[in-house]
């Protein structure tokens, strides 16, 4: 099926609007009996109609893949992989089950992958304080403001030291508010695994955001 590839690249970058950085088209309303036809199609050899799947899952799979590695190109790249690592192994597909989580199964297990390997290429901006410091005050004041902004790059580089394995719980928790049975069966981990990895996240990053916040008086010493 790795003659898919090449007719995938042209699929994912139809969305990039010659280069610039948009999200991919609307999404296609279908039905779980339909799907099924596709896949069963594509199983048969028709590329047309994984292009269909492809049409369908693009645009949210694109803004989950966006929310862990932020960058359009990164995510571009890792959305295209995605769909080709599925058309790949589509055999293993239990067509008894919906396509769109298997299919994000593997788009994290990529992201996961790239943050292990090009961890400081990417950003982390998308955290807010009040997600480690529940406490911390929304304020309008320009000064203040300018102080948060502060903190927020502070998060930012926080975050960025955190083991991939931590990062990557941490922010399909807090982005994709996946609950901790999705984690476990998205990651392959129990959930007493995805609970302490996220408790280890979260006591790091209080760990070392604190001398900071103290500084600005954000939280109790």
């Amino acid at each position: 099926m790795t003659a898919f590839a090449g007719q995938s690249t042209y699929l994912m970058h139809a969305h990039t609007n010659n280069g610039r950085d948009t999200a991919p088209a609307k999404t296609i309303a279908t039905t779980p009996m339909e799907e099924r036809a596709w896949i069963e199609a594509t199983l048969r050899g028709e590329k047309e109609a994984f292009a269909r799947l492809v049409a369908k899952h693009q645009k949210p799979l694109y803004v989950a893949l966006r929310r862990l590695v932020r960058r359009h190109d990164d995510t571009d790249d890792l959305l295209q992989e995605a769909f080709v690592r599925a058309y790949q192994h589509l055999k293993e597909f239990d067509r008894s089950r919906p396509f769109y989580p298997w299919l994000h199964r593997i788009a994290v297990n990529l992201a996961l992958t790239f943050i292990q390997r090009r961890s400081r290429q990417t950003n982390f901006s998308g955290l807010s304080t009040e997600e480690i410091f529940p406490t911390a005050p929304e304020t309008d004041n320009p000064d203040e403001k300018t102080e948060r902004g502060e903190m927020l790059d502070a998060l930012e580089n926080a975050i960025e030291r955190l083991p991939a394995e931590q990062k990557v719980v941490l922010l399909l928790r807090t982005r994709e508010e996946m609950s901790y049975q999705e984690l476990s069966e998205h990651l392959g981990i129990e959930i007493g695994t995805v609970m302490s990895r996220l408790a280890r996240a979260r006591e790091k990053l209080r760990a070392w955001l604190r001398p900071h916040l103290e500084e600005r008086n954000v939280v109790s010493k």
